[in-house]
C-alpha cells in the first residue's frame, strides 16, 4: 500500500490534538457529534493541520464507540459518527494530496470507557461489538489505516485489532499505548515488554506511545520499545507542561528522529497546528 511505501522512505508527521483544540474553540459534550452538526469546524481543523505539513490526519472519532457514547444517549449512532468523521478527513486530504506529498487518513479508535481487564460491567463480546461498529464506519468512510490509540489495556487492544482484521485483511494498523508515571510501564501497570507480549504484533504496521507526558519524559520508554521490537515506532506526546512552546515541544522529538529511532511523529493533548508546523519543518527527510 502507498502508506507503507512512503513510511519506508521518510519520517511521517502526524497531526496534533483534536479534542483539546475543539474544546479551546468552545465546544463540549460528545465532540464526535460535530462530525454531523458542525462538519465545517472539524474539516477546518483537519485542513489547518494539513497546511501545517501533516502527512497523516486523524479522524474526530476517538470516542465514537458505543461505550463512550452511552452516557450521551448516542450509542446507536456509533457507525454514523465514525463514518462521518472518516469522510470529513478524507475530504480534507483530497484537497492536499499530491504524488509529491501524499497525505493519509488514520481512523482514530480510542480505548473506550472500559479497561476489560478491570471492568466488571462489560464483556469481551460487548467490547468487540462496540469496536466492530466503530471500525466498520471508519473503513466504510475511506480511512487509509486504523490507529488504535491511547491504549491502556492490552486486552482492549487485542480485541480492537481482531475487529479490524475481521473487516479487512490488508488495512494497516497502528497501535499507540499511553504510559504510566512509573518508568517503563504502560498505564495498566504492565511493563512494556509484558504489554508487547500480549499484543498480536504481526498484525501491526507501527507501534508506539501517545499522550502521557512530554517527549523528553518518554525517551526511556521509547528506547525500551526499540530494544523489544523491530516495527516502525510512532510517538506523539502531549505537551510536557502547560504553555510549552513549539520549539520546546519539538526538540526532543527532533533528537530522537535524527537518531533514527522514530518513524512517525506528532502531537497529542494540548498541541496545535503551530506545534505540527515546526515539527514538519524540523524533521529529517529520511530515516537513518
Amino acid at each position: 500500500m502507498e502508506f507503507q511505501r512512503v513510511l519506508k522512505r521518510k519520517i511521517l508527521v502526524l497531526d496534533g490534538a483534536m479534542g483539546s483544540e475543539l474544546i479551546a474553540q468552545g465546544h463540549d459534550g460528545a465532540l464526535e457529534m460535530l462530525n454531523l452538526h458542525k462538519p465545517e469546524v472539524v474539516q477546518a481543523l483537519h485542513e489547518a493541520y494539513l497546511k501545517a505539513g501533516a502527512d497523516i490526519i486523524t479522524t474526530n472519532t476517538t470516542c465514537a464507540d458505543a461505550l463512550c457514547l452511552g452516557p450521551y444517549g448516542l450509542q446507536e449512532r456509533s457507525y454514523e459518527l465514525a463514518r462521518a468523521g472518516a469522510e470529513l478527513a478524507r475530504s480534507a486530504v483530497a484537497k492536499f494530496h499530491t504524488s509529491e506529498h501524499p497525505r493519509f487518513v488514520a481512523g482514530s479508535v480510542g480505548p473506550t470507557s472500559r479497561n476489560l481487564s478491570l471492568a466488571n460491567d462489560t464483556s469481551a463480546e460487548q467490547l468487540a461489538e462496540a469496536y466492530a461498529t466503530q471500525i466498520r464506519g471508519l473503513i466504510d468512510g475511506g480511512v487509509d489505516m486504523i490507529l488504535v490509540e491511547t491504549v491502556m489495556d492490552a486486552e482492549n487492544a487485542r480485541i480492537a485489532i481482531e475487529q479490524v482484521r475481521k473487516h479487512s485483511e490488508s488495512m494497516p494498523i497502528l497501535l499507540s499505548a499511553t504510559l504510566s508515571r512509573l518508568e517503563g510501564r504502560v498505564a495498566s501497570g504492565a511493563t512494556i515488554k509484558k504489554f508487547l507480549e500480549q499484543i498480536p504484533m504481526s498484525a501491526l504496521a507501527a507501534v508506539g506511545f501517545n499522550c502521557s507526558m512530554g517527549a523528553k519524559q518518554m525517551e526511556v520508554a521509547v528506547q525500551t520499545l526499540v530494544a523489544e521490537c523491530k516495527l516502525p515506532i510512532i510517538l506523539y506526546p502531549a505537551l510536557g507542561r502547560q504553555g510549552e512552546s513549539p520549539s520546546q515541544f519539538v526538540k526532543p522529538l527532533d533528537r530522537l528522529s535524527r537518531a533514527g529511532v522514530l518513524n512517525i511523529v506528532g502531537g497529542c493533548c494540548g498541541t496545535t497546528p503551530a506545534h505540527i508546523e515546526l515539527l514538519a519543518r524540523w524533521r529529517p527527510r529520511k530515516t537513518e
